[in-house]
This record gives structure tokens, C-alpha cells and sequence, in this order.
């Protein structure tokens, strides 16, 4: 039986968390999550698996720091063996890896190893990318890199923003997330294929300075990072004219 500990926030956290937790059996039970408890530090404005943990008396874990002891207590004491991750804010290290022996996975709303990292819908549309991805894969030491589980690719069109490439990939990763509950549902070995591709890892600062556009820009440019840029409540692309910021949007988000 998989014994899970779910990690994860944002909207594909909370919509994930809901699907597994309404299709528990008799060969997978939740005992633990790691979110956010408090809502109104989120971009989202969402809590919605500190509360439904609250609500079926399931162990929680405030993610606001890191807290990898209590971690480590709980999949001791519960006997956890399995970890599903899900836009989780920050990177399990190796030794809990360990306890689990390495039966981790994590949902990347992204192709890999070709986007890596941060602020990947951005960077595709950025990229001129014609097609975007999800994959399902095993965790590892090394940040989305282990090996595939599912994928699901899926067209870019023209006038895709980063907030509707984004909502595509919620869909589609959510899609790709209940076959994996159909695999742990029925008790079967979950795939295991070799991630294919260049690797290319976005950090934290991969967006710096990318956002303000300049007088020289050619139109199709000023274009293409308006909708690179359009994702609410973030900042949209931006001219700088004396001294003041005058913010450029896609006609359509």
C-alpha cells in the first residue's frame, strides 16, 4: 500500500491534492501534506490543503520555512514510503529521498529537461516555442531531472500568453496527474523512461531585466513579450519614459 505524503501549493497543488484525496482506496492513503497555511501571502490568495487537512485530520506541514525535520519525524513515525510533489516551494533534499528509497515524484508544468527550473511559461513564449509540455517524473538529488514517468505535449498558438500557455498546462497536468492515481489506485508499477533532450535549467533571476522594452525594439518583439509578460498580478512588459514606467498587454490574455 502507498502511504503519501503530498507536497504542494499554488492552483495545480490544491487541484491535484483534491483529486488524490477523493480517489483514495485500499491501495493508497494520504497520512501527511506540506502547503501553505497562510493565504494571504500567496499570488493565488489560497489554502486549500492546510484547510482540507484540518478538516480529514491528516498531518500537516507549514511550508513558510523550511522544516525538513518534521519531515524526516513523519515519514519515520507513519511509516510513509511514497512522496508526490506538486509545485512545492522549495527542493526536498537528498536525505529525505532516502528514507522514501527514492519512491518520489514530482509534476513539473513543463517540458523537460528542456525548461528546468523557474518561470517557464515566460520563457517558452519568449523562446517563439510551438509546442509546451507537463511532465510527471521521479525526483532525484538533481532538480527535474529524474527519470519520466508521463509527459503530455501540446501546441502553442500565436497569440498564447504566459498566463494561457498556463492554464493549458493546468488542464493537461492535471490530465497526466489522474493517470497517475489510476496507476497507485490499482496497485501497478509505475513507468520508468529515460528523460530525453537538451537540458536547460531557468533560475530565480532567469526574468531579470528581461521585461522592459526599449525604443528599438522591433514591433514583433514588443509583441511577443507583451504576451511573454501577461500573466495577472504580475508585472507586464514595460517602456521606461522619463523615469516612469508605461505598461504594455496583450489585446487578448
Amino acid at each position: 500500500m502507498f502511504k503519501i505524503m503530498f507536497l504542494g501549493q499554488k492552483p495545480i497543488g490544491e487541484l491535484c491534492f483534491r483529486q488524490l484525496l477523493a480517489r483514495q482506496n485500499g491501495n493508497y492513503s494520504i497520512v501527511a501534506a506540506v502547503s501553505n497555511k497562510d493565504k494571504a501571502k500567496t499570488w493565488w490568495n489560497g489554502n486549500e490543503i492546510y484547510e482540507r487537512c484540518i478538516a480529514e485530520n491528516i498531518f500537516f506541514v507549514d511550508n513558510s520555512k523550511r522544516n525538513e525535520e518534521r519531515i524526516k519525524e513523519l515519514i519515520i513515525c507513519e511509516k510513509i514510503n511514497f512522496i508526490v510533489s506538486v509545485g512545492h516551494g522549495w527542493i526536498l533534499s537528498d536525505k529525505i529521498l532516502e528514507l522514501v528509497d527514492y519512491q518520489a515524484a514530482n509534476l513539473h508544468l513543463a517540458k523537460l529537461p528542456e525548461y528546468q527550473g523557474n518561470f517557464t511559461f515566460n520563457h517558452a513564449i519568449l523562446n517563439k516555442e510551438r509546442e509546451y509540455g507537463v511532465t510527471l517524473h521521479w525526483m532525484t538529488e538533481r532538480v527535474d531531472l529524474g527519470d519520466c514517468i508521463f509527459t503530455k505535449v501540446f501546441p502553442v498558438s500565436e497569440d498564447d500568453t504566459a498566463y494561457s500557455l498556463y492554464l493549458k498546462a493546468v488542464d493537461e497536468g492535471i490530465a497526466v496527474f489522474n493517470q497517475f492515481i489510476d496507476f497507485i489506485s490499482k496497485g501497478e508499477k509505475l513507468p520508468r523512461k529515460l528523460m530525453q533532450g537538451e537540458q536547460h535549467f531557468y533560475s530565480r533571476a532567469s526574468l531579470q531585466g528581461l521585461r522592459e522594452l526599449q525604443s528599438s525594439d522591433k514591433p514583433e518583439d514588443i509583441a511577443r513579450k507583451s504576451r511573454a509578460f501577461y500573466f495577472p498580478p504580475f508585472e507586464n512588459a514595460y517602456f521606461v519614459i522619463n523615469g516612469k514606467k508605461y505598461f504594455v498587454r496583450p489585446e487578448r490574455g
